[in-house]
């Protein structure tokens, strides 16, 4: 990612993928995953902290460049490539070596053909035989359920911030109260099943609720008041209605101060500027690596932090070649006026 100003949001998003690996690491070897302080589990932490990051930095883009050409293509640019990678890698190279199926079946299998939906964001969770006897059965890369939650909110963001009839203090302000009402009142409506998906949204969209707030003295732009007002209202909802209403509002307020904190060091930018951004490659291939991992391990008395290390150095070697063999090329396709986020 590059930066218009050093900090350490970059590492704070590698910090979060990484508590996204720590808490499957868990749930794939047969254990519950660790709570956060009784909010959420280290992997729901990991994954707030990286919607309100990117709410931030998504609408930071839209304001330097609001073409809807040009947003699209640098966030498909963000997400697809790399996804592309993984998903191709996980029907031709790691199904046909893992599956319990012989080669001939699981290529004649539907299911097979059906994962590569995947990579348009109709996201597949299971390959025919692949990792069929692991703790946690068949899952082949239980992470992607987040990619098209986080591209509906690229497209809220177009939505809204196209907007030419209302100040966009307004607009910031409304969409952010639906979506915190559409976080707390759906899962009473139709089930947790989708819960996890409403309120990343909500995040994200809290995220860009700050970088409004923040981008300017919110006393100078139009219709401050209405915006604050819009803004406390979703904040209330957001404690006080529907279930895990406190727990949610305590990991919002731990998120945005690790964002604030993240945006004032730049101590963070000399890690990541050696490295390169790691973050998404480290979450996009972390779970299949792992579930291979787990099968591996099996009556092998493998300890669990001896699995959690090699998890780690494995994801952090297909990361860092995910970013300088795909990503960062991909960046190179970027408008001349945009800057990657």
């Amino acid at each position: 990612m590059a930066s218009v100003a050093k900090n350490s949001l970059d590492l704070l998003r590698l910090v979060a993928a990484t508590l996204v690996l720590y808490s499957h690491q868990h749930a794939l070897t047969g254990q519950a995953e660790p709570s956060f302080f009784g909010w959420n589990t280290f992997g729901g932490a990991g994954v707030t902290i990286f919607f309100f990051l990117i709410g931030l930095l998504v609408w930071s883009s839209w304001e330097r460049d609001p073409d809807l050409k040009r947003f699209f293509l640098r966030r498909s640019l963000r997400i697809f490539p790399a996804l592309w990678v993984v998903v191709i890698a996980s029907v031709f190279l790691l199904g046909p070596v893992v599956s319990n199926l012989s080669a001939m079946d699981y290529f004649a299998s539907s299911q097979t053909w059906r994962y590569l939906s995947t990579a348009l964001l109709v996201v597949r969770n299971v390959l025919p035989g692949v990792f069929a006897d692991n703790p946690y059965p068949l899952a082949v890369n239980g992470s992607l359920w987040t990619l098209p939650v986080e591209f509906l909110c690229y497209v809220s963001v177009a939505l809204l911030g196209s907007n030419k009839l209302v100040s966009k203090g307004l607009v910031i302000g409304i969409g952010l109260l639906l979506v915190v009402l559409l976080a707390s009142i759906a899962p009473m409506l139709i089930g947790d099943r989708f819960s996890p998906h409403f309120e990343m949204v909500a995040v994200f969209w809290w995220g860009v609720f700050y970088q409004y707030c923040s981008a300017n003295p919110l006393s100078e732009k139009p219709h401050w008041r209405q915006t604050m007002v819009w803004g406390f209202i979703a904040m209330v909802i957001y404690i006080s209605v529907g279930p895990r209403g406190v727990d949610r509002s305590a990991m919002l307020v731990v998120a945005a101060a690790l964002v604030i904190v993240a945006l004032k060091i730049p101590s963070g930018a000399r890690v990541t500027d050696r490295l390169g951004d790691l973050s998404y490659g480290l979450y996009i291939f972390a779970f299949p690596i792992q579930q291979l991992l787990a099968q591996w391990s099996h009556d092998r008395g493998w300890s669990f932090g001896f699995l959690l290390c090699l998890a780690l150095a494995l994801t952090s070697a297909f990361a860092y070649a995910s970013w300088h063999l795909v990503e960062k090329q991909a960046f190179r396709l970027k408008p001349s006026t945009c800057i990657a986020t």
